[in-house]
């Protein structure tokens, strides 16, 4: 294809038409659903608008009817119909447009615009889907209020939604019959949402802190009803926790969501109608883990807080995306947070960052929260734009406290209730609310790539004097001109061998940036290189650095063993004590790497298997929080720092450490497992799930020992289970291990659960991301088995997308792995882009590839690229991995 038009930001004009109100009518069919829609449109004035410009509407794959504007039917010669505009000239200043069109939402795979999930219609418009339903203004700056009547055979679809609140309701001749909604709400055309089903739905109530009664509805595929009770319970909770943390109140008199199996993303903020993946709406113990728990409550409550931070004040334009997107992935997790143990989530949120956002800063697709750039917008859903725009705005939170940062939000609202606005205007708020300077800090949003330092430290007996030198870098990108220093806050302590805290107090003769947040256990980190000189300090402390994450950086310190283990077991900070222990067990892994490639023994320090063993004996440790502490890096963090990439090096040290580990507390690890088998009741609360989480990672490490004994001990957990968590993880040690169980695990799981398709994804995935076994063939066998749809998009991601991430396998030397993936990036690009170009993302480390594995991924990059009628999607992706 011809290279596809690249959108800039600095292109951004103005819309020189505006539209007041839009009444659709929808009149459902498979195949040709007819679409009438009545605009109320008016050219904007000024010196900034051109008066004679046509009027340009969005559309694609339309079938036009008719065009009228106010009652008069236009003739061909008045306007002109491309391949994804409707072109209007000569149009009066104020009017009424009336357009009428077909589309097909039966053979809408692409699952944009309105489609058909199973026997259900349905909506996805963010960014650009509703051009897909009908031709308008598609763009966030344009805000409309929407009235939609939608017309269906009532036996078929008895249950008909849309925005808002409903105004009326009848039946018509044939069988069908009508509901009408209407939104008080100025919206852009991203957040309308349609939906026409059979379905079953619970139905709750809650009360405001005003007074109101808002009822609340959770709609779902009939069968599904009794998985729905957590996530309104979630509901309830996030909207208490907005309330009270915000003063955000609901604003409508319904809140609605409905779970739909085929789903490209997890949810979708539609307001007053959330649309959600199904698997971040239904569960229950038997059915769900633990796991799929925290995930439905974070994400009901990530949808519902963006009835403020998303709808109510919405995006400018898609370069803001990071607007809504890390200002809410923020506010979801201070929730969830407040729900849940807070340094666990921390923790996960951190590991969920460094292991997605941080190889997407390193890698082809990398680029700033705020992009300049892009050529599909769909291609910037991504960890940098929501973890990292998450990350931004907790820096600012940090800096600010609580009490200043919802000082800053207040103003927020204040200003913009009801706009379309830009990430400026969101610090400018801020800085007003809180009288600060946050022009440098403004550098994260437009440069991309993580920020390291590299920090020294001396201290002086004789004057009792620490000494800092703190040095920040970012390699500058090829599209990028110059670098500039970043602004971030870096939390810091001074530990000492007996666990005590030295207080900062700052000589004056530090070479620094002006300090104000050292009293918060924050040193301000603005240029290039900072030294803080410490006084007071008795004795030689080590120093505990970017305490709670508090930058989303890359720390490079000189740490001796013997301090990481001082801060492994006396820091305050607990997020420190996780981390201090993941650079001991890194620190090792490469050690053990070396030894590999050197072809020698490979060992394991005595102090580390000491110190791993007094983690697992600690009895004051939080459950869950021991279950992370115990977990080893993932191979992906190493791929990061590796060029070329060693995937089987790192493979077989990181399992030599796991099974030395294993084998040497065996007994401990035993006696700890059956204490926690003991109680096998149910419930979700912290301590449960701590428990359960404890237990199935010590099992984990059981089966490391390749005994008969311990397969034994998961095969008996995996027939007694009496929960999806427990039930889950044995299924999941046994499929990586050797164990002769594993293959009757697998077809009793399958005969059990194959007419649960969420529970089966599970399935899916654990034979994908098989590590014992080359699965790729096993993978090939089962897209051909009934559970598998290849047009449900939770399907593709559990057993083709789960095995991108399968690093030894997917990398496979002989290239399966590389042609299987490009023969579903072919099949994709055709029915589903999104899908598509998110497999071809796992192409991502291309350049960094050993020669042999590079050229035979060239060989399957050139294979794509010769593909005639690539979607923009792939083409944008593949020109960042392969030019």
């Amino acid at each position: 294809m011809a290279d596809p038009k690249i959108i800039h930001l600095s292109d951004y004009r103005l819309p020189p038409y505006l539209i007041s109100d839009i009444h659709l009518t929808v009149d459902l069919d498979d195949t040709r659903t007819r679409v009438k829609s009545i605009i109320k449109i008016t050219r904007q004035k000024g010196q900034l608008h051109d008066q004679n410009a046509p009027l340009e509407l969005d559309g694609y794959q339309l079938e036009l009817v008719s065009v009228k504007i106010n009652g008069k039917l236009l003739d061909a010669e008045s306007f002109e119909q491309t391949s994804n505009k409707l072109i209007i000239k000569n149009v009066p200043e104020k009017f009424i447009l009336e357009i009428e069109n077909i589309i097909n939402p039966q053979d809408n795979t692409a699952l944009e615009g309105l489609y058909k999930s199973s026997n259900t219609f349905c909506t996805q418009n963010e960014p650009e889907g509703f051009r897909a339903i009908t031709y308008y203004l598609d763009r966030p700056d344009v805000m409309a209020q929407f009235t939609t009547k939608i017309i269906a055979d009532q036996s078929k679809y008895p249950i008909l939604l849309s925005n808002g609140n409903p105004i009326g309701r009848g039946e018509l001749a044939g069988g069908k019959h009508w509901v009408e909604w209407a939104d008080p709400f100025p919206k852009p055309s991203y957040l309308f949402a349609l939906v026409a089903g059979d379905l079953d739905y619970i139905q709750d109530f809650f009360k405001t802190q005003s007074g109101r009664t808002i009822d609340l509805r959770i709609f779902c595929d009939k069968g599904n009803k009794d998985k729905c009770d957590f996530a309104m319970q979630s509901l309830k909770k996030a909207m208490k926790w907005d309330e009270d943390t915000f003063g955000l109140e609901y604003d409508l008199d319904t809140y609605m969501i409905v779970a739909v199996d085929s789903f490209n993303m997890g949810a979708m903020e539609n307001k007053g109608l959330n649309i959600f993946n199904s698997a971040y709406v239904l569960a229950d113990p038997k059915t769900a883990t633990d796991d799929d728990y925290v995930g439905i409550e974070g994400v009901i409550a990530h949808e519902y807080f963006h009835n403020w931070t998303g709808n109510r004040i919405t995006c400018r334009d898609w370069f803001q995306l990071t607007l809504k997107e890390g200002l809410t992935v923020f506010r979801d997790q201070q929730f969830s947070a407040d729900m849940n143990s807070k340094i666990v989530h921390r923790i996960n949120n951190v590991n969920r960052l460094k292991a997605g956002q941080f190889k997407e800063d390193a890698g082809p697709m990398s680029h700033p929260i705020k992009p300049s750039s892009y050529i599909e917008i769909n291609n910037f859903y991504t960890a940098t734009v929501y973890s990292k725009g998450a990350e931004v705005i907790r820096m600012i939170h940090t800096m600010l406290g609580p009490v200043g940062f919802r000082d800053g939000m207040d103003k927020y609202f204040e200003l913009y209730d009801g706009q379309a606005v830009t990430t400026e205007d969101f610090i400018h708020a801020m800085e007003s609310a809180n009288l600060v300077d946050l022009t440098q800090f403004k550098n994260w949003y437009h440069q991309a790539g993580t920020p390291e330092i590299a920090v020294e430290f001396s201290y002086d007996e004789a004057q009792q004097l620490f000494k800092l030198h703190v040095c920040q870098t970012c390699e500058k990108k090829d599209f990028e001109t110059k670098k500039e220093p970043y602004h971030f806050p870096l939390g810091f302590g001074l530990m000492l061998d007996d666990g005590t805290e030295v207080a900062l107090l700052l000589n004056k003769n530090s070479r620094c940036s002006k300090q104000t947040l050292l009293n918060k256990g924050l040193l301000e980190i603005k240029s290039d290189h900072e030294e803080f000189i410490f006084n007071d300090i008795p004795s030689t402390p080590t120093p505990s650095i970017n305490r709670n994450f508090s930058a989303p950086i890359k720390v490079h310190a000189p740490y001796s063993n013997e301090q990481l283990m001082t801060l492994m077991s006396t820091d305050t900070d607990q997020y420190k004590r996780f981390e201090a222990g993941r650079e001991f067990s890194t620190r090792l892994i490469k050690t053990m790497m070396q030894q590999y490639h050197d072809a020698i023994g490979l060992t394991i320090l005595p102090e580390y298997i000491k110190a791993y063993g007094k983690i697992l004996t600690d009895t004051n440790s939080d459950l869950l929080l021991k279950s992370e502490r115990l977990l080893l890096p993932p191979e992906g963090l190493f791929h990061q720092e590796q060029d070329p990439i060693n995937f089987i090096t790192t493979h077989k040290a990181r399992e030599f450490l796991l099974t030395g580990l294993a084998k040497a507390h065996k007994s401990t690890l035993l006696e700890m497992y059956f204490e926690l088998a003991a109680d096998n009741s149910y419930s979700f609360d912290s301590q449960a799930v701590g428990r359960r989480a404890l237990k199935n990672t010590i099992l984990g490490l059981l089966v490391k020992t390749g005994e008969k004994s311990t397969s034994d001990i998961c095969f008996d957990q995996f027939k007694n289970a009496t929960n999806m968590t427990d039930e889950y993880f044995a299924l999941l040690h046994l499929s990586n291990s050797q164990s002769n169980y594993t293959e009757q695990a697998l077809g009793d799981f399958y005969n059990k659960w194959k007419h649960e398709s969420l529970v089966m994804n599970k399935w899916l995935e654990i034979q994908s991301s098989c590590t014992s076994r080359n699965p790729l063939f096993q993978i090939k066998k089962l897209m051909s088995d009934p559970i598998f749809d290849k047009n449900v998009p939770n399907a593709v991601r559990a057993l083709i997308g789960r095995f991108t991430v399968n690093h030894i396998h997917f990398n496979a030397t002989d290239g399966s792995g590389y042609r299987f993936i490009s023969e579903q990036v072919i099949y994709y690009n055709k029915t589903n882009p999104q899908l598509a170009a998110a497999l071809l993302e796992s192409f991502g480390s291309y350049k960094k590839l050993p020669p042999a594995l590079r050229k035979i991924m060239g060989t399957e990059l050139a294979w794509i690229e010769n593909n005639k009628k690539l979607a923009k999607n792939v083409y944008e992706v593949l020109t960042k991995i392969y030019k």
